[in-house]
């Protein structure tokens, strides 16, 4: 008999995790790279792929590992479908990441990044009421190209392709820059000055939300997961390596990044710039109070911040 999953555990794990936009870098047989031609000094883009050498598959499923070394996996759901359709991703502390799916053969890049370890991927759906079917499930034993190998990659959460304009902009703001730092300075204030924060769409949000990222972009308005999103797969796209990171800012559940500067090593303790050095990258936050001329000082308590999750 397959295992079921309760859906009162998904939905707890789900409330604390969002989704993001639908496009597929995955559908391909073979390694592409992309170039943003209008930056002086191109970084070229590791687009994940589904190579195909390493499968764990059914009629229903398939789990492509080909790549796990690069910090990711592909999964898909052949059938098309109704029903609900979780991946769900343990991670070797015992943290579990779920992500939604869609049927119909679309596939879903899904990021491993608690390092190295045993990680357990599984795909599941739904059965009726609170409970999911095990449709595959697979044990990895996963050790990185290096520390940064899955935040530079496009995924799930951090979704953008060589056609994204948020691609050629961060080329754009970046192609005078001489460090990565500078390279930084130019991408996050960009977001910070520029971005609004959505009232609306924060009193509304539901989970599973699924931020469209041109749409952000285009809008320059959003909420935290927007805001960091953004901010991520601009600078990943200038080969900065940059995490996304989900958890708590006091009571609220929040969204801000945690980037590696060759100049500073990561950066993961506060939130600014003060010309010199950087502290916590948090642009939901530091654009609101740059708006408001308000005090930094609440934000930049490191206990205020507790991390949950990577992507």
């Amino acid at each position: 008999m397959k295992p079921l999953l309760k859906a009162a555990v998904l939905v707890l794990i789900i409330a604390l995790t969002v989704g993001c936009s639908r496009a597929n870098p995955a559908d391909t047989n073979e390694n592409i790279t992309i170039t943003a031609s209008e930056a002086e000094d191109a970084f070229e883009i590791p687009i994940p792929v589904a190579s195909g050498v390493k499968v764990e598959q059914n009629e229903k499923a398939s789990v492509d590992y080909s790549n796990m070394h690069h910090g990711y996996v592909i999964v898909k759901y052949n059938e098309n479908t109704d029903k609900t359709l979780r991946a769900v991703v343990t991670a070797p502390h015992e943290a579990k990441y779920i992500y939604a799916l869609n049927g119909g053969g679309m596939t879903e890049v899904i990021p491993l990044t608690e390092g190295d370890g045993e990680y357990v991927v599984g795909i599941y759906e739904n059965v009726e009421g609170d409970s999911y079917s095990q449709i595959i499930s697979l044990t990895l034993n996963v050790v990185l190209d290096n520390e940064f190998a899955p935040f530079i990659h496009p995924n799930q959460f951090v979704n953008f392709t060589k056609e994204s304009d948020l691609v050629a902009l961060a080329a754009e703001l970046t192609k005078h820059a001489d460090s990565s730092k500078e390279k930084i300075t130019a991408i996050y204030y960009f977001v910070v000055d520029n971005f609004t924060y959505d009232y609306d769409l924060a009193a509304s949000v539901k989970s599973g939300y699924l931020p469209d990222l041109e749409t952000v972009l285009d809008k320059k308005e959003g909420i935290c997961f927007d805001y960091s999103a953004l901010v991520t797969a601009m600078l990943r796209s200038q080969g900065i390596p940059t995490r996304l990171e989900i958890g708590y800012h006091g009571e609220e559940y929040h969204a801000w990044i945690s980037i590696y500067c060759e100049e500073d090593g990561w950066i993961d303790t506060r939130y600014h710039y003060d010309g010199d050095e950087w502290s916590m990258m948090d642009p939901t936050v530091e654009s609101g109070e740059r708006r408001s001329h308000r005090s930094r000082q609440h934000a930049r308590d490191d206990d205020e911040y507790r991390l949950m999750y990577n992507y």
